[in-house]
């Protein structure tokens, strides 16, 4: 009986795309200091791997020792296809039966075979047994693929501008008056202009989900209208704090191509509220902030059919 429910659980479980990873010694990882990668395991004919990392530091955070347990999904991709794909990541806790739990859409190609969420959870708050995330130094993770397309890049070239015309580079200042009075859940910066494009600063003063971060992105603003599914512009983009007497703190970068279907990117963790306050490093002056994004357009990429 015990192992014919078994088999029905893997077999729902295989039917709801989802992966889960239990992982016994937990802390012998945090003694190493080292994550740990899965072997394959296969969602609609596609070999995907799932990493753990216990000790994730955010980009740039240098006033803390904080550690963050992170996790990514990888795959080997081919160049005759891209995956589009929306995971749901988790890690239960045992006691309660409750998940902590992050979702992410990622479009995965030759140039960006790896996704996931960075500091996921605190790795205090997954070792505090009230918690219930660490169970007799045993830990469950896992992923649920919710959307899945296979998109063929056969009989197709991509045509770059990169390299074949001057790039065009942009750094704006947002400055915020008074933080701390700020009551909208977002808040969005004046347009700015780069390359013919109309650009916005999007801020979440207390982030996503988790709320003791402050969320920080790049938007494409109806300018993007102009841009079809299949093109976009490869974009490099810095996001920094200016704090007292020093400029671009606590960067964090990424490239992206944006499109007319995808014109957000930025980071939902990009500052951690309580250093972002915490007088001592500068970044608010009486309430006083500003963000910094600089800008490089490498210029515009275009999928054409071959005959």
């Amino acid at each position: 009986m015990g192992a014919s429910n078994s088999l029905a659980h893997e077999t729902e479980q295989k039917k709801r795309n989802i992966f889960v990873w239990k992982i016994d010694g937990f802390t012998s990882l945090l003694e190493q200091g080292e994550g740990s990668t899965t072997t394959p395991f296969n969602m609609h004919g596609i070999r995907w791997y799932l990493s753990l990392n216990p000790t994730d530091r955010k980009i740039g955070d240098t006033s803390s020792c904080e550690k963050h347990v992170s996790l990514f999904v990888s795959v080997d991709v081919s160049p005759d296809y891209m995956l589009e794909t929306k995971f749901k990541y988790f890690i239960q806790a045992h006691k309660y039966g409750k998940h902590a739990e992050r979702e992410v859409s990622h479009t995965y190609m030759v140039s960006s075979d790896e996704c996931g969420v960075a500091c996921m959870l605190p790795l205090e708050t997954v070792k505090d047994p009230s918690a219930g995330y660490l169970v007799h130094d045993t830990i469950v993770v896992g992923v649920e693929l919710q959307k899945f397309a296979k998109v063929p890049c056969n009989g197709v070239e991509r045509i770059s501008c990169v390299g074949k015309k001057k790039s065009s580079s942009l750094s704006y200042n947002w400055c915020l008056e008074d933080f701390l009075e700020l009551k909208e859940p977002i808040v969005t910066s004046d347009p700015f202009q780069n390359a013919g494009y109309t650009w916005r600063l999007k801020l979440k003063p207390e982030g996503g989900s988790n709320k003791e971060y402050v969320s920080l992105y790049l938007v494409l603003d109806r300018s993007a209208s102009r841009l079809q599914p299949s093109s976009g512009l490869m974009v490099d983009v810095v996001f920094s704090i200016n704090k007292s007497q020093t400029d671009g703190y606590n960067k964090q970068t990424f490239r992206y191509n944006f499109t007319g279907s995808n014109t957000v990117r930025g980071f939902r963790n990009f500052i951690s509220r309580r250093e972002f306050k915490d007088p001592a490093n500068g970044f608010l002056i009486k309430g006083r902030c500003t963000f910094n994004a600089s800008i490089t357009i490498f210029g515009s990429t275009n999928d054409h059919a071959s005959d």
